[in-house]
């Protein structure tokens, strides 16, 4: 638009108080049809445009297409426009997002009327230097670019998707002016660092947009005239109109597959549908949890006659690295196996191993070592005091051309799948009973990568999650366990009796005592 010279002052002075009047005459976009408009905004992007506009920190939760990563640069852009010095920051979650967003920002620039364009000292491949003073700068989270600098506005573009999102958002806020506006927007990404976010009370005003507040996901007649239950309970649930079912049975069938799961991930109806149904969970499960707690948690104390298997795993020590993990279970009864203790935390590998020590003790367990690298401290430990209930694998000695006993269990491609195989059939299936905090929380962030192994997310640990599995795995070996706890020491009276006999779920039959040859359960029947 060419502005007439007696009302370039004016139009400026309309343009730098009111954005919305601002994006509707002056910022052009390429729409889905590959048409160059005017940014004319919708109800989504007036939410948001509301929101930074009255708050430091912003987070924006949202469906898909609906605009908000070009609403929030059209917002910044007119930020370094109309004012001097500003600073912008634009972090992507890929390189290739990066270059998209610049291309926005280009051509918002190039079509600027000529008398609104200020000269660009620098434009670069993702930067765009204005002879005000004003830089837009714009990169990937991986990237080292923003360090150094301090910007007054910040956009997290996809920050769900980010490879550490805690560790990047806290290093680029590091960046941050003391009253700058920081946007965080993005898509769920699975129970990942941006649901910890979202859940958590860190100052930031929220916004959620279902894809029902888009003006644009309506289709005025019906592409099916058959319906299924689910969509019209659906349609009720939300009290759709009769256009927006027509769209929503036609995105379903037709863009997502006729997949619930699909649809509730790229157009969710609430944040708690967003973040269960995105990403491949490994676990089915959502534990409502955020927060580790570190520590020795003790839920049972050991009881007489029972079998325990404890898993341990072994991690450096080191600040911001794994956790050191221990589980022991009571494995008394194969299919209601409960969990009666628990240690989680960082810690160097010899004040560890004092710990695996005396909970293997007070438990008489069955102790499960991961072998692998820190492991091997533990398992040495374990054999010099002469604590020699532990699990042993073998392993082909090539200087002997014979199989070795080989204490500790080594993980590997195959044993891995094994014990995460094992861990979630009694997992899915109820034959354990979950109470541990830490196992809830990292069972929400294990997922399948884009290769199909099972991992934590990005950020994420599964170190209780292995120690857990571990302790499983003792099942192939708690026999020689079970058979000392359970003969080491005769029942003498029968309150000891109904002990044993509940937990080996057997008659007892004492052969020095007549009163206890029919077994307690008998004999209090013939009370």
């Amino acid at each position: 638009m060419e502005l007439n010279k007696g009302r370039v002052r004016s139009e400026l002075l309309k343009c730098r108080k009111d954005f919305t009047y601002f994006a509707c005459r002056y910022l052009k976009i390429v729409n889905t049809s590959g048409e160059v408009v005017n940014l004319n905004l919708n109800q989504p992007q007036v939410e948001i445009v509301e929101a930074i506009d009255v708050n430091f920190q912003t987070m924006v939760l949202k469906a898909r297409k609906l605009g908000s990563s070009t609403v929030i640069a059209g917002y910044f852009f007119w930020k370094a426009l109309f004012n001097k010095n500003v600073r912008v920051a634009v972090v992507a979650h890929t390189d290739e997002a990066a270059k998209e967003l610049f291309t926005i920002y280009q051509h918002f620039y190039k079509n600027l009327p000529n008398e609104m364009r200020p000269k660009a000292i620098k434009n670069r491949h993702n930067e765009l230097n204005l002879v005000t003073g004003s830089k837009i700068k714009i990169g990937s989270a991986d990237s080292d670019s923003f360090r150094g600098q301090t910007y007054q506005y910040i956009h997290a573009s996809e920050y769900a998707f980010w490879s550490n999102v805690e560790k990047t958002i806290a290093s680029l806020f590091q960046t941050a002016d003391a009253n700058a506006s920081i946007v965080l927007e993005s898509t769920a990404n699975g129970l990942n660092g941006a649901y910890d976010l979202w859940v958590n009370d860190a100052g930031y005003t929220k916004i959620f947009l279902p894809w029902m507040i888009d003006d644009r996901c309506q289709i005025s007649k019906p592409r099916f005239q058959d319906y299924t239950k689910l969509e019209r309970a659906y349609k009720q649930e939300h009290k759709l109109s009769d256009q927006q079912f027509n769209w929503l049975v036609y995105t379903l069938r037709v863009k997502c597959a006729n997949n619930w799961r699909i649809f509730h991930q790229e157009f969710p109806s609430s944040p708690d549908v967003a973040f269960v149904t995105s990403g491949d969970r490994f676990f089915p499960e959502t534990y409502s949890v955020t927060t580790a707690k570190p520590g020795y948690h003790q839920f049972e104390k050991p009881m007489q006659y029972h079998i325990y298997s404890m898993g341990v795993d072994t991690a450096s020590g080191s600040p911001g690295g794994d956790f050191s993990t221990i589980k022991v279970l009571d494995v008394t009864d194969k299919k209601s196996v409960r969990e009666v203790a628990a240690f989680y935390d960082r810690i160097s590998p010899s004040d560890f191993r004092e710990e695996v020590l005396k909970i293997a003790r007070e438990y008489k367990a069955l102790a499960v070592i991961e072998s692998n690298s820190y492991g091997l401290s533990i398992v040495e430990h374990m054999r010099d005091e002469e604590y020699f209930s532990m699990y042993r694998d073998t392993a082909y000695d090539k200087t002997s051309g014979v199989w070795k006993p080989k204490w500790g269990y080594n993980t590997n491609v195959k044993s891995r799948g094994l014990l995460l195989t094992r861990l979630y059939e009694h997992v899915t299936r109820g034959w354990i009973k979950i109470r541990d905090v830490n196992f809830m929380l990292e069972a929400n962030s294990l997922i399948y990568n884009n290769r199909g192994k099972v991992e934590a997310a990005a950020g994420k640990h599964d170190d209780m999650i292995i120690a857990t599995g571990l302790a499983l795995m003792g099942l192939d070996q708690i026999h020689e366990v079970a058979q000392a706890v359970q003969t080491s020491a005769k029942p003498t009276n029968i309150s000891e009796v109904l002990r044993w006999e509940a937990a080996t779920g057997k008659v007892y039959r004492g052969r020095g005592s007549e009163e206890f040859s029919l077994g307690a359960s008998s004999l209090l029947h013939s009370i």
